[in-house]
């Protein structure tokens, strides 16, 4: 049930947002706030954290991750196996299940998703960008060369080459089975219908105001939350004051002193989630002059990242040597970041051309997210580092989905942006947001559109090789060619707060920051 009438809404939001959790207004209510709306809730459309923490909430894939790892589970597949080659994969679902719209889950419907995403000629592909399925990949069809329904509980892919994330890849939430028949009803707008397998199903969802989600009682978990409702409050302040007041139960994404603030109280409890993200100021090398490397390197030398880590993030939050975070396989110790020196940033502009500096325009969203709590700051940061070489930044902020349009269009010279990893591979770091693939306009997660053959050859390597060991090889040179050549310049590893009254048990962070609704539960007085 989708509700039109907004007065209606408002209501409602009203009336159930005043509600304890243990009001039965059917059944406990959970009230979640962050900062921004979702964009889409179409997980294959979707790039974005906030978009992807509700999705995985209503549609499920083959396979999922264990609450609070990477650890690969079954989800609608019940079991999986994969030839000696490591080119085919079959799953075997599970028998009976339905997506909430009655419809059956099974091999057919599950090849109508893959089909969808792959083939640009397919009618329900339409011209969506998939970006997800395009940086993963490797485009459209990509390494996927075929996906068979065998039987109805049986599907077979095949695979052009062996892919060492294949599986962990697989669980991430843009490959969500949808229902075949919601795509169909909805084909120009399903990113507002999404119907799929999960704890949750969509009631409504009043953009920029709330989505409300009620519990579908044929899945097999369920903490005790029979309705969630996800209040989009842009004012931080306002969320502090709603939290403090009780009307909240879930603060995502809070600014450090807010989160300081509120562990003060008896009656909630921040949680620091995994540094498992990278904040990153992407350097645009189709725009000049960032195809120059003295350029790029002369910014480098020119931020102050211990000043901005020290200054804006929470504890816990450490300084970018690498890429990829503290701990990940391919992590390079001889990796350093560069150290601020205003000296040598001047004398490599000089080198390059420009011994003046240059005007240019940085772009940054006006939503905190976990890597960049708080995005203006740091932004202008960055701007006072920048006028010391001479170089003149104009700041440009956009709210969250014009902005992702924007640079995944390559509209902007730099911009502040960042990743929080997906399936705790290196490839997902590196492949999905600095490869030749993904960076395509108007689908790109490579906002730096860096294309050097050396870096895809690296990755192709990487995804191509099973043996853990000969990978950490691979992606330990993949982190070391980030740093010379400097397409981007990542700034931050950080554990991101999240703020959870007493009153919610259940709570297990997760180093992808989803929430795991279906496992929070009510405490009883």
């Amino acid at each position: 049930m989708v509700i039109q009438n907004k007065n209606a809404l408002a209501a409602l939001v009203l009336l159930l947002a005043a509600c304890s959790p243990h009001m039965r207004t059917n059944g406990p209510v959970l009230v979640v706030a962050r900062v921004k709306d979702a964009v889409t809730l179409d997980p294959a459309q979707a790039t974005d954290g906030m978009s992807l923490n509700v999705t995985q909430e209503i549609i499920k894939g083959l396979v999922e991750f264990k609450e609070g790892t990477f650890d690969v589970e079954p989800a609608i597949a019940k079991s999986w196996v994969t030839s000696s080659d490591g080119r085919t994969w079959t799953f075997v679902l599970k028998h009976g299940l339905r997506f909430t719209d009655g419809t059956v889950v099974d091999a057919q419907a599950v090849k109508f998703n893959f089909d969808r995403w792959r083939f640009t000629k397919n009618p329900y592909h339409s011209v969506f960008p998939f970006a997800y399925y395009a940086s993963m990949y490797g485009g459209f069809p990509g390494i996927i060369s075929d996906v068979r329904a065998v039987t109805a509980d049986t599907v077979v892919i095949v695979l052009k080459q062996r892919n060492a994330p294949f599986l962990r890849d697989l669980a991430m939430p843009p490959f969500g089975i949808s229902s075949p028949a919601a795509i169909r009803e909805h084909i120009d707008d399903y990113g507002f219908h999404p119907v799929g397998w999960g704890p949750y199903e969509l009631v409504d969802w009043v953009k920029d105001d709330r989505i409300t989600l009620r519990e579908n009682p044929a899945y097999p978990v369920h903490g005790g939350y029979r309705t969630v409702i996800v209040r989009d409050i842009p004012d931080q302040a306002t969320s502090v004051l709603e939290m403090e007041k009780g009307t909240v139960d879930i603060l995502t994404d809070p600014r450090p002193d807010d989160a300081a603030q509120l562990s003060r109280y008896t009656d909630v409890k921040v949680y620091y989630q995994p540094a498992n993200n990278n904040a990153y100021l992407a350097l645009n090398m189709d725009k000049a002059p960032f195809g120059n490397l003295l350029v790029r390197q002369a910014i480098a030398y020119a931020i102050d990242l211990n000043g901005i880590v020290k200054a804006f993030y929470p504890k816990g939050a450490v300084v970018a040597d690498n890429w990829t975070p503290p701990g990940m396989l391919g992590e390079n110790p001889v990796v350093k970041i560069y150290p601020q020196n205003i000296a040598k940033a001047r004398a490599l502009l000089a080198q390059a051309g420009f011994p003046h500096g240059f005007a240019t325009e940085l772009y940054y969203s006006t939503a905190p997210r976990p890597y960049l709590p708080e995005p203006q700051r740091v932004a202008e940061a960055i701007q006072a580092d920048l006028q010391q070489v001479g170089i003149s930044v104009t700041l440009e902020p956009f709210e969250w989905g014009v902005y992702l349009n924007k640079i995944q269009n390559g509209e902007h010279p730099m911009c502040l942006i960042g990743w929080t990893g997906d399936n705790g591979d290196p490839d997902n770091f590196m492949y999905t947001l600095l490869d030749r693939d993904a960076a395509i306009k108007g689908q790109s997660q490579n906002y730096a559109f860096w294309r050097d053959p050396r870096f895809h050859a690296l990755m192709i390597a990487g995804q191509t090789t099973i043996e853990q060991s000969q990978r950490a090889v691979i992606y330990r040179a993949a982190n070391a060619m980030i740093h010379d050549q400097a397409p981007a310049i990542p700034i931050v590893h950080v554990m991101p707060p999240i703020v959870i009254k007493t009153t919610v048990s259940g709570f297990i962070p997760s180093p992808d920051t989803s929430m795991g609704l279906e496992f929070l539960k009510p405490k009883e007085h």
